[in-house]
């Protein structure tokens, strides 16, 4: 059975968050507290202790750590933290997330900024401020891997590349070539595998079977659901379809858009729309944008348009995390992925936040 592992080192909340977890994965998984009782060697670090602690006790049935920032209140391991952990689970092609609960800054414009910088080194990080939150997005996470870690397994020919699997896991084999754009000038998420991966053996080493779940998975979710291009989230589905994010977010208005549903691994942590399926529709019905495709069907919605211009959207704000239009923002970001045309960033906030930190 597959198990997920958890470092917390409040024994209450991680007994709360262990609990949690199990309510939420039922007999699907078994979840594993970090034992600490033994001490760090003389001499020792951190890294190869925790490697030697899972080798010894789940090594081969681990397919999720879940992981608290903050550890310095293991009381044989004082000045434990996350980043030898998540280092453990790079080496060991283990997918891992991680949580805090003094979150503080982390929704702050500059914040995302620095995280959007750095996404393609970027840990999974889990929303909220408790157990129940955290556990619930780590249920979520660990079902994606999963799904994953089964599918790619499967796939034999259909997984010659790190796209080509992840468009057939997806089940779209034709967004191959935008998949892969989200790769192209920075291979952070797949450099990782150059070591592994034989393109004439895609399932060989037996290793690569094993990595390729925590490559896919972050790729997935840390670049293409998080960055509007191939899949578009509410906010930028609304923007894209020229529908007020209040209108469409009434059931009403997003049954019709049903059939483009994104339903992968992962999607539990949405909504996303496939964008590629919502032209389809739009186009079938010949119409020139969502909202005149809505209205057709007896809906009125209002259109969406920028906040700050009265413009019409169109495009999704990275920073501010609503709609923007095309004039009013930057878009062609060198460090957003390539494929990710809808991902712009408000011109007042590119210039304000570059400025501040002197880098574009």
């Amino acid at each position: 059975m597959s198990a997920i592992l958890v470092f917390d080192d409040d024994g209450n909340e991680r007994q709360e968050l262990v609990e949690d977890i199990q309510s939420l994965c039922g007999s699907g998984a078994k979840i594993i507290p970090f034992d600490s009782s033994d001490k760090l060697g003389t001499g020792a670090s951190f890294e190869p202790h925790i490697a030697s602690w899972i080798d010894q006790q789940c090594a081969a049935e681990i397919a999720l750590i879940v992981c608290d920032k903050e550890l310095g209140r293991y009381k044989n391991l004082p000045g434990l933290s996350a980043t030898p952990i998540s280092a453990v689970a790079m080496r060991k092609g283990l997918p891992f997330c991680q949580y805090s609960r003094h979150p503080g800054d982390d929704d702050k414009e500059i914040a995302r900024f620095q995280g959007l910088r750095q996404w393609s080194s970027e840990e999974i990080t889990l929303k909220g401020s408790g157990p129940k939150e955290w556990a619930t997005q780590a249920a979520a996470l660990f079902q994606g891997f999963e799904l994953i870690k089964s599918a790619y397994a499967k796939l034999g020919d259909k997984g010659r590349t790190p796209a080509a699997a992840l468009a057939a896991i997806l089940e779209h084999p034709e967004s191959e070539s935008r998949i892969a754009l989200y790769g192209s000038g920075d291979q952070g998420f797949l450099s990782e595998i150059l070591s592994f991966y034989d393109p004439d053996q895609p399932n060989s080493p037996k290793e690569l079977l094993q990595r390729m779940p925590r490559i896919l998975g972050n790729w997935l979710f840390l670049s293409i659901l998080r960055f509007p291009g191939i899949l578009v989230n509410e906010t930028a589905a609304a923007s894209y379809l020229n529908i007020d994010h209040k209108d469409f977010a009434e059931s009403e208005v997003r049954e019709h858009f049903k059939d483009a549903s994104y339903a992968g691994p992962f999607a539990n942590l949405g909504p996303w729309w496939w964008r590629a399926e919502l032209d389809s529709m739009i186009g079938e019905a010949e119409c020139k944008d969502g909202r005149e495709y809505i209205e057709k069907k007896g809906i009125t919605v209002s259109e969406c348009k920028d906040a700050i211009t009265n413009e019409r959207a169109g495009y999704y704000c990275m920073l501010t995390q609503k709609p923007v239009s095309a004039e009013n923002s930057r878009g062609g970001v060198s460090w957003f992925p390539s494929g990710a045309d809808l991902a712009r960033i408000q011109k007042d906030k590119f210039e304000q936040i570059t400025a501040l930190v002197g880098m574009y």
